[in-house]
Order: structure tokens, then C-alpha cells, then sequence
């Protein structure tokens, strides 16, 4: 498949790009990222799966002219309460992996050109302000679906739902009258993807060889995208974590990578919006450190750091350049800082402990006192909020003149 940005700042001819190869899927032993094919059950059970191909063309060609599903905000009746509140609970044991893996995420779907045309259009990440307000409203979501109760019809985690869909709504309408088109059913899919694709699919990188967190993560997962509006059919997680890996793989190996592998100058502007809107979050982000980081999960050429990046048969091209020693002093160590981290000391509780809650101190200061924010965008505008004090969701408003 042939997904690119533009290498001009024209967003107009990226649809050019959004074409679709049906080559064939990896059969071996081991996928594009090195997943075993017989974790999560047998061969046998995994040739009873839906061809992960036809899904695939499915979400492009079909999934590409259809918006939201229209269901109502009901469960769905394959909805497993203790699988969902498994994994809710996982976002506290790994909760500096699962952000860095959903920030990279972030960073990947600016690469899908349709994506990016929506995001542009709602003027709501083009700045680093903007992004900053954007993007923490994103986090704050984000963390409603992990901490509050499902059950309770009432609770926080119904109200950022229902919020969520209707600003999608919204800038969908919005986009399409100003010819950006649609949020489609392809849009919500790959985005679902960018929260928890890389997580799952590079969990073996950084030893996370715990199923019960697969199976439960992508079980959440699906419920969340039925809930936001993505038909059944193009929901990228499946009915179990074996049919899902198949999904995921096929996404990140024919659309994320070539898609990342040909980034051109909107990607890397609205990345740069994002990663210094966020860096009033956290001062150690930098725009080219994230930016490889989320070229070398999906497995882009010369984006390779550890030598088992180069295992599953992908063969090493000695003439390949390597992007690492391109980027300035800065960059090289917060890569080489992070990736040792992950890869080498992520397994230890103690050191997993450690950074989770740096991580959640970071979101508790971003709520109640974000010093750096206030200090750059002024005290009113560095707090946001996505809830009232009554518990009613707060009001989103887009960019344009008659909104």
C-alpha cells in the first residue's frame, strides 16, 4: 500500500497518495514486528480469523466513504465488564509505556493525510497554544475512559464519551463544508490504532509479555470505538487479542510505514505544534526525538536503533541511512535515554514504579498547577478543563469565525 504525505505544503494533493496495494500479509512464523503467530491461541484457531487483507481493503475503500456509525451509547452485547475493568487497571501498571506508546501514536496520525486535513481545517493544532489545549484536552479524555466506572450510567466516563462523539460530529460537519471532508470510518480506525497500536504491537520490545494486558487492552478498546462511533466491521480491535494482532500488524506495516516513511512538510509542522504544545506538559519532549520514536515502532527504514530492530528476517541494507546520527546532540539522548529505559529497565517494578508516577505527577500538575503553561500562555488560558463543577462535560468550540 502506498500511504504519503505530501512533500509540498499543499494538503490538496495528498489525496493523490491514498492508494491501497493488496500485497500479501506475512504467513511466517512471525509478523512485520515480531510477534509470535501462535501467542493467544493456535494455528488453527488463527485460520478461522477474518483475512486481516480483506479488512484491510475493506477500512480503505468502503471505510473511506462512511461517518460515524450512528449507534446509540449503549454497550455493545459481546461487552466483557471484567475484561473492560482488566483493562482499565492496566493503565496504572504501565502508565509511562501506554503514554509514550500513545504519544507516538499522536505523532503517526498526522501521517495519514486524511487525518491530517481534518486537524488542520478545525484550527485546533496548528500552534503550540493551540495543540497545548488540543492535545491535554485529548490526555484528560483519555484518562476519563481508564479511571472512571462504566457501570454508572451517571460517572465521567459516559459524559467524555458522549463529549468526544459530538465534537467529532461537529468538526466532521464543519470539515466537510469547508471541502477538508469527513471524519470517516477509516479516520476513527486508524486514530484508534495511534492510541493503542504501538503498545500492543511493540510490547515485546520492551519484555511486556503479559497477555491477560493484550487480551484485555484490545477487549477495551473495541468497546471504546463501538462507543465512539466505529461500525463493527472496521473496528481495528477484533474479538479476541489473536484477531486483533492480525489488524494491527496489517495497519502499521501498509499504512503507518509507508505512510511515515514519506512524511513531508504539514507533517512535520502540525508535529512540531503538537510536541511544543505538549513540552509545556513535560520540558524533556523534542519534536525530532518523538518523531523517531514513532518511525522506529512502525518500523520505518533507517529509523533502527538496537540490533533486533533488524530480526524477523528483515534484511539489513548496509547502504541504508541511518536518521539517528542526523539529529542534533539533544535528540540523540533523549532517544538513547528513553529507549535504554524502556527496553533495559522497564521490566524492574521498582524502576516501573518509579516512572509511572512521574507520569502521574505530571498530569496531577498539568490540572491543578501547570507552572510552565502559565508562565508561557498566561494563567486563564494554561488550565484546561473538560468537565464543569457540576460534572457536565465542557463546551468545545472550533477555530472558525461562525462557529
Amino acid at each position: 500500500m502506498q500511504v504519503a504525505g505530501s512533500n509540498s505544503s499543499s494538503l490538496s494533493k495528498m489525496t493523490e497518495c491514498e492508494t491501497w496495494d493488496s500485497g500479501k500479509m506475512q504467513s511466517a512464523e512471525y509478523s512485520k514486528d515480531g510477534h509470535n503467530a501462535e501467542e493467544g491461541g493456535s494455528k488453527e484457531q488463527l485460520l478461522d480469523l477474518e483475512d486481516p487483507e480483506v479488512y484491510l481493503e475493506h477500512l480503505l475503500k468502503d471505510g473511506s466513504q462512511e461517518g460515524d456509525s450512528g449507534a446509540e451509547l449503549e454497550l455493545p452485547s459481546w461487552y466483557d465488564e471484567q475484561l473492560f475493568r482488566r483493562g482499565q487497571t492496566y493503565f496504572s501498571k504501565y502508565r509511562f509505556v501506554m503514554n509514550a506508546g500513545m504519544l507516538a501514536g499522536l505523532v503517526a496520525v498526522l501521517a495519514v493525510p486524511s487525518i491530517l486535513r481534518v486537524l488542520s481545517c478545525t484550527r485546533q493544532s496548528s500552534t503550540a497554544f493551540t495543540a497545548y489545549r488540543r492535545y491535554v484536552r485529548t490526555i484528560f479524555h483519555t484518562q476519563a475512559w481508564y479511571n472512571f466506572n462504566i457501570a454508572d450510567r451517571g460517572s465521567r466516563f459516559w459524559t467524555s464519551i458522549a463529549a468526544v462523539r459530538k465534537a467529532h460530529s461537529r468538526s466532521s460537519h464543519a470539515c466537510a463544508r469547508r471541502g477538508a471532508g469527513q471524519i470517516t470510518q477509516k479516520d476513527l480506525a486508524l486514530t484508534q490504532f495511534g492510541f493503542i497500536g504501538f503498545i500492543t504491537m511493540g510490547a515485546h520490545r520492551i519484555k511486556l509479555n503479559d497477555q491477560d494486558f493484550l487480551e484485555a487492552t484490545t477487549h477495551m478498546w473495541r468497546v471504546l470505538g463501538h462507543l465512539l462511533g466505529i461500525k463493527e466491521e472496521y473496528n481495528i480491535c477484533g474479538k479476541n487479542w489473536a484477531e486483533s494482532k492480525l489488524r494491527l500488524d496489517i495497519v502499521m506495516r501498509k499504512v503507518y510505514e509507508p505512510a511515515l516513511a514519506n512524511t513531508g512538510d504539514d507533517f512535520y509542522r502540525m508535529t512540531e505544534a503538537l510536541i511544543n504544545g505538549l513540552w509545556h506538559m513535560n520540558t524533556m519532549f523534542s519534536v525530532d526525538a518523538n518523531i523517531f520514536f514513532a518511525k522506529r515502532l512502525a518500523c520505518v527504514k533507517g529509523y533502527e536503533y538496537f540490533s533486533f530492530d533488524h530480526e524477523n528476517g528483515v534484511q539489513q541494507d548496509p547502504e541504508q541511512k541511518m536518521y539517528y546520527y542526523d539529529m542534533g546532540w539533544w535528540d540523540r539522548f533523549i532517544v538513547s535515554y528513553g529507549l535504554f529505559i524502556v527496553t533495559y529497565l522497564h521490566r524492574y517494578a521498582l524502576v516501573r514504579w518509579y516512572f509511572n508516577f512521574r507520569v502521574w505527577l505530571v498530569d496531577v500538575m498539568t490540572y491543578y498547577l501547570p507552572y510552565v503553561a502559565i508562565w508561557k500562555f498566561g494563567y486563564k488560558s494554561a488550565y484546561v478543563r473538560i468537565f464543569r463543577k457540576g460534572g457536565e462535560a465542557q463546551d468545545f468550540s472550533l477555530g472558525f469565525k461562525d462557529d
